[in-house]
């Protein structure tokens, strides 16, 4: 049942100015209790009961459920769900948020893209693969990923990975295609444009990052995020924001990930 009929999102009402300004609708005690709750979600966590917000707000749990009733809900299970689901949105517009600061091709589609091939390819071997400083960047997203459940490979050229079988047939591997993750400033580093092209041929999704959308290996990636935008890089730029923002960037990519998980 949606609150004050279909034409107010309470929700989003609660949600805004940080979630205090909506005395119009509850009184100071119905205030604490709604906030209290919000307080329980973000903080994550098993779902919080009634009778504990009742005894953290000095009330009966029969208050609760009549303030549910009046605000129309049909009880406080609904209203704890309620509250959830515009917690999680709310949540969602702020990666999306610091995104947009980081990724300078930013597109919400991207995004979608990212967590959908991170959703079909999660139970298959993924790749990630840099070279010089960007190796470190790859180093530090495939041990984020393991540590986020996910079997990951860095540091090998990707055909170190293949089994190949002389047929009439071609090289073949035993490599269920996923995805590969390359990171290069550039864009034009040939030890990592020949392991994309590898990956390609065998099915695999290219989900890359650099400096350069008029590179090499933007035109081959099937996802591209451009940071730090630049026609001509140099290695030795002082500062260099680049890779330090790569890792911000995926960090905020892996929340998103996590949090569409959850819905």
């Amino acid at each position: 049942m949606a609150p004050y009929g279909d034409d107010v999102n309470y929700g989003d009402y609660l949600m805004s100015q940080n979630y205090y300004l909506f005395t119009n609708m509850l009184s100071e005690e119905e205030t604490r209790i709604v906030t209290s709750i919000i307080h329980h979600i973000e903080r994550g966590g098993r779902r919080v009961g009634i009778q504990k917000i009742a005894n953290e707000n000095f009330v009966s749990s029969t208050f609760i459920i009549n303030m549910c009733k009046r605000l129309g809900f049909d009880g406080y299970s609904e209203l704890y769900y309620y509250l959830s689901q515009h917690v999680q949105r709310n949540n969602d517009s702020r990666g999306f948020d610091s995104l947009k600061k980081l990724v300078d091709n930013y597109d919400d589609s991207q995004v979608i893209q990212f967590c959908e091939y991170l959703n079909r390819f999660k139970e298959q071997k993924m790749f990630v693969d840099g070279k010089g400083f960007s190796d470190v960047v790859a180093d530090y997203i495939a041990q984020r990923m393991a540590v986020c459940g996910f079997m990951v490979f860095n540091r090998v050229h990707f055909y170190d990975f293949m089994v190949f079988h002389e047929n009439h047939l071609g090289p073949q591997t035993n490599i269920e295609p996923s995805i590969m993750i390359a990171i290069s400033q550039s864009g034009e580093t040939t030890p990592l444009i020949n392991d994309v092209k590898t990956a390609r041929q065998h099915g695999f999704k290219i989900v890359s990052f650099t400096r350069r959308g008029s590179s090499t290996l933007a035109d081959i990636s099937d996802l591209t995020f451009v940071i730090d935008e630049e026609k001509q890089s140099l290695v030795g730029d002082l500062p260099n924001h680049f890779f330090g923002h790569v890792i911000l960037t995926f960090e905020e990519l892996m929340g998103c990930y996590f949090r569409g998980e959850k819905l």
